[in-house]
């Protein structure tokens, strides 16, 4: 992940955005919480699709947490 990815990802707080990550490849993601601090830095989101409508919806019922070094890339949301 570069440093833009990185600036990209802690300003979309609550938004959605494509993740990939080197476990589970591509998907989107609405994002609660990166800390980047320490010797396990991470991030904190909710998987999501999209709806019929257009809107986002939970997949699964909990959240994920991924290291920073296991994130390939960030991406803004395409559409």
């Amino acid at each position: 992940m570069t440093e833009e990815q990185l600036s990209l990802l802690k300003s979309s707080i609550d938004q959605v955005v494509e993740i990939e990550t080197a476990a589970d490849g591509r998907h989107l993601a609405q994002i609660l919480f990166v800390f980047d601090e320490g010797e396990t830095p991470d991030v904190f989101y909710v998987k999501v699709g999209e709806g019929p409508e257009g809107e986002f919806v939970p997949e699964g019922k909990s959240g994920c947490s991924v290291l920073l070094s296991e994130i390939v890339a960030v991406r803004p949301r395409q559409g």
